[in-house]
């Protein structure tokens, strides 16, 4: 799995816009049957891929998430809340069927498999759910097969019917997000992936609230509602999506009334500021996006041997890196997975147990001299261009003797050379995951295809010293031994300093006083409940925020 949502830049790009609950002020948005057309303004040259078993970079993620559906749904607002049942009729519950868990989930009548350019509609079966399971599964077609690896069979019982069996029980904590609408639990329609091919990311067709229109690579997306969407009609006529790198034109789109949402120009706190300031358009400020960490290589380098590895993390402050994406955005965290998200260890624990490696140079120097490095090393690290975490973190190493060299490259790259297990230091953001056992198992866990390893995952600092732990929690049904497993696996992974939690960033975005999500505007919301966006829509009519 690649690392989701790796910026450029510090503030994070337009990619949860889809469930953001806005407050409003004008502008015109042209309306289709009554109905407006939603212009979002990115900040990004293009994506990469619509199939959600495929689709890797932040808006890849919400597109894929606004075409197709899950069989349960996160509740907006609240990540910990019990999930809602999506093209499931229910929640479903495990029993035990000759010795082995089984999960058997009845499907909703009136779901609907819209047209695509080579299948006609049809209404959505077991045959598209077990299809669509199996496939996200498969490490030869899915990125997200990881957190696949506990299912045995998928099976169709009847048209309405699917049946789960697990090789070991797992607890409905770890079970229902593989089934979520979030990356591989989103459910494709089968003869579309089948008559497209390698082409489904170019044309896909899901059960979500809206359907592919066309992409002009480089230029834009043009998504329509799809009026048979099982919760009801979106009240948008679909989504005009702008591909818009230029900091200059897309603020300039926005201010103009070319654009309805968009991202922020500025890093840090100032780009917020000059949205605030602007009559007529308001900051929306939503949900968490994911928590940013430096981490290190575990097998490689000086950065093998665990003292350096802490001597650099008591050299590392986490202010820096605040101050920089910016306060209203940026929350530190002591945690490897923070209590923000769900299944998460409150930083009080951590603080508790002696692992938050707060700023301390006159340590850090004290420690690098023990472990044999008084004068300090050289190092090499790769970096997308423009990236100024990495410069701050070379400043930050300079201050205990380590000259940190930058070699800058595009993010394709980047994302190649922290593949290789040969980056010594990388600063990256792991983007939200419904549980913990999640980011562990991908980017904790020892036996990593980046390693040459069988499990599709990747942990590019090469650490195995939580890998009984993270077998153990994938393994247990009880919840609350999860839970226990889970902090477990955070105080080792900070205790043998792998990794330095450093924030956890929020998204923002400068938005029209009538953007809204149809009247519904809780503060935050959560990345894995895409489809709301069904209820967003623009007033014409407001002036006034």
């Amino acid at each position: 799995m690649k690392v989701s949502g790796i910026q450029t830049r510090v503030v994070a790009p337009a990619a949860l816009l889809a469930v953001l609950a806005a407050t409003s002020c004008g502008g015109n948005a042209p309306t289709t049957n009554e109905r407006p057309t939603i212009r979002w303004g990115v900040a990004t040259e293009g994506i990469t891929s619509m199939d959600p078993v495929r689709a890797v970079q932040p808006v890849d993620r919400t597109l894929s998430m606004m075409l197709f559906d899950g069989l349960v749904r996160y509740q907006p607002g609240d990540a910990t809340a019990p999930f809602e049942p999506g093209i499931a009729k229910e929640i479903p519950q495990p029993t035990t069927q000759d010795g082995k868990q089984v999960w058997t989930i009845a499907l909703r009548a009136g779901v609907k498999c819209p047209a695509g350019q080579k299948t006609p509609a049809y209404d959505l079966t077991s045959d598209d759910v077990v299809f669509s399971l199996k496939r996200a599964a498969n490490p030869d077609t899915s990125t997200f097969a990881s957190v696949f690896t506990a299912y045995d069979t998928v099976e169709a019982v009847d048209a309405g019917t699917v049946k789960v069996t697990m090789k070991q029980p797992v607890s409905p904590a770890a079970f229902l997000p593989t089934i979520s609408n979030w990356q591989g639990g989103l459910v494709v329609c089968k003869k579309a992936v089948e008559a497209e091919g390698e082409d489904f990311g170019k044309h896909p067709v899901g059960p979500g609230p809206f359907k592919f229109e066309n992409w002009t690579p480089g230029q834009r997306i043009t998504l329509l509602a799809n009026d048979d969407y099982y919760l009801g009609k979106p009240l948008s006529a679909g989504w005009d999506i702008r591909f818009m790198p230029d900091d200059t034109a897309r603020q300039a789109a926005l201010f103009g009334g070319d654009l309805d949402v968009a991202p922020p120009t500025a890093t840090g706190d100032k780009g917020l500021e000059a949205i605030d300031s602007r009559k007529g358009f308001k900051v929306v400020e939503a949900p968490l996006f994911g928590t940013w960490y430096l981490l290190f290589n575990t097998k490689v380098g000086p950065t093998a041997n665990p003292q350096v590895r802490k001597a650099l993390a008591y050299a590392v402050n986490r202010d820096d890196y605040v101050a920089l994406t910016g306060k209203r955005t940026a929350k530190p965290t002591l945690s490897v997975w923070g209590a923000q998200l769900p299944g998460g260890i409150p930083d009080d624990h951590v603080q508790q147990a002696g692992l938050a490696y707060e700023f301390d140079v006159a340590k850090a120097r004290q420690m690098l001299a023990a472990a044999g490095y008084p004068n300090g090393f050289d190092v090499t690290v790769t970096a997308p261009s423009n990236a100024t975490t990495f410069q701050v973190l070379q400043a930050q190493m300079k201050e205990i003797g380590v000259n940190v060299k930058i070699k800058t490259v595009d993010v394709p790259t980047w994302q190649t050379a922290i593949m290789t297990g040969q980056e010594p230091l990388m600063l990256t953001l792991i983007s939200y995951r419904p549980t913990p056992q999640i980011p562990y198992t991908d980017f904790f866990y020892g036996p990593s295809a980046v390693r040459g390893g069988k499990h599709p995952a990747q942990n590019f600092g090469g650490y195995d010293g939580a890998d009984a732990l993270i077998e153990k929690a994938s393994k247990t049904s009880d919840s609350a031994e999860q839970a226990r497993l889970w902090q477990e696996i955070n105080d080792k992974i900070l205790d043998d300093a792998a990794a330095k939690p450093l924030f956890v960033a929020y998204q923002a975005y400068g938005a029209v006083c009538g953007f809204t999500m149809g009247g519904v505007e809780p503060p935050t919301t959560i990345p894995g409940n895409w489809q709301p966006s069904y209820k967003a829509t623009v007033d014409t009519r407001a002036n006034d925020c």
